[in-house]
């Protein structure tokens, strides 16, 4: 059977000119592109739990994220 080949999953991602402009400074900072910068930070996201992932989405109010981060922390290592 032949081996097919893995091909990458390619999104299209609205930013403002201000967004790119400091994106395109991490980047140049880091020594990374734009592509493995973004690849790096969707795996780092989807690997969060539901609840770390309302925080950073900021879907938790901001009163209860103190003490939400407080008890993640308490959990430990996953």
């Amino acid at each position: 059977m032949a081996k097919q080949r893995k091909r990458p999953n390619i999104i299209s991602v609205y930013m403002t000119p201000q967004t790119k402009a400091k994106l395109n400074k991490v980047c140049a900072d880091r020594g990374m592109t734009i592509k493995s910068l973004l690849g790096r930070l969707l795996d780092s996201f989807v690997a969060l739990d539901r609840t770390e992932q309302a925080i950073v989405l900021g879907q938790v109010e901001a009163r209860h994220v103190r003490t939400l981060a407080d008890l993640i922390g308490r959990r430990g290592p996953k």
